[in-house]
């Protein structure tokens, strides 16, 4: 854990009568990214905000209290000793109510890391932990963040617990207000069958590492190109994209994932051609067939580009059984 890491959260994870002391960090960091303040362009300034009351003027904070506005203009107010008498037991504490086997992904919010709070809580903790792996299940409770009471998800991440906040149902716009107008009916079952090959392609675990944000190292480039005294070069025309039929889309789509596909699996088969020659004894080879140049060894099981499921075909099969047409011969 790094040194300067300050818990987030303090409080107590409580599963029926076993109670551990934990510590909530937060998971995620905008600290690496490039933040903007409002300058005053004529005198290079920064704008700094003030806390104003029309009538009145400028405020202290401590002046400022919450409160709720319950008709146009009017608010009641509450102070932080109102809030106090509200203490909730999940204020403090994390009680888990339930268990489950999954949890649609649109109600996950922030992550958070779940530690033991000290040598004492780590044998519960270990326990707790352990018995989500081994059964695979969610624990679900709430606790106050930050003035809100939220769901909080638990799962094992590593040697420790990974939570994650939940939105409540309310929060939620219902989906069917966005897709309701889009149509249900079924697809072409030619341009379905490309698009799984394209997705066969590209398929592969995932690596966050992978992954750059590449705006924000444009961002940074603009700065340093600005500290240098540089203008930053005018961003290239971006051109309409050319309306092409979807067919034709998922041919050209799936030919230019074939490519380096092809070329993976040829080298692949190269190394386990020499490396089975080289095991075999030495072999005169029979004259007067050669293979094509540039032939695999592995047949291609994609997709004509051509064509879709290659309706009215027979398959490679059925054909090789198919017994060769015999010519007749004429006699001398």
């Amino acid at each position: 854990m790094a040194a300067a890491a300050r818990p987030y959260w303090t409080g107590f994870l409580k599963l029926s009568l076993v109670t551990i002391g934990v510590r909530l960090y937060t998971a995620a960091t905008e600290k690496e990214r490039v933040h903007f303040h409002q300058i005053h362009e004529p005198s290079g300034e920064r704008v700094r905000q003030q806390l104003i009351v029309p009538g009145l003027g400028p405020v202290e904070r401590s002046d400022i209290v919450k409160g709720y506005e319950y008709e146009k203009g009017h608010y009641v107010t509450i102070d932080p000793d109102d809030l106090k008498r509200l203490r909730l037991e999940t204020t403090d504490t994390i009680d888990i109510t339930e268990f489950v086997e999954d949890i649609d992904p649109i109600y996950f919010d922030a992550p958070y890391y779940l530690v033991p709070d000290g040598s004492v809580a780590e044998e519960g903790y270990r326990v707790i932990r352990e018995a989500l792996r081994e059964t695979g299940k969610i624990a679900v409770g709430q606790v106050v963040i930050n003035g809100q009471e939220r769901i909080i998800a638990i799962r094992p991440l590593g040697t420790g617990l990974l939570g994650n906040s939940l939105r409540y149902q309310e929060e939620i716009r219902k989906p069917e207000d966005y897709f309701g107008s889009i149509g249900a009916d079924s697809v072409d079952e030619d341009q379905l069958a490309i698009m799984d090959q394209i997705i066969k392609r590209k398929t592969r675990p995932f690596d966050p590492g992978e992954f750059v944000d590449h705006y924000q190292q444009a961002v940074r480039e603009l700065i340093e190109k600005k500290l240098e005294g540089k203008l930053p070069e005018k961003a290239p025309e971006r051109k309409p994209a050319q309306v092409i039929s979807l067919m034709d889309a998922l041919k050209r789509s799936l030919a230019a994932e074939e490519k380096p596909a092809e070329a993976s699996s040829r080298r692949t088969a190269e190394r386990s051609s020499t490396r089975a020659e080289a095991e075999k004894p030495a072999k005169t080879a029979p004259r007067g067939r050669k293979a094509p140049a540039g032939q695999s060894a592995q047949r291609n099981l994609l997709l004509p580009v051509e064509g879709g499921r290659g309706k009215g075909e027979k398959p490679a099969a059925a054909r090789r059984a198919e017994p060769a047409p015999t010519r007749s011969r004429k006699r001398a």
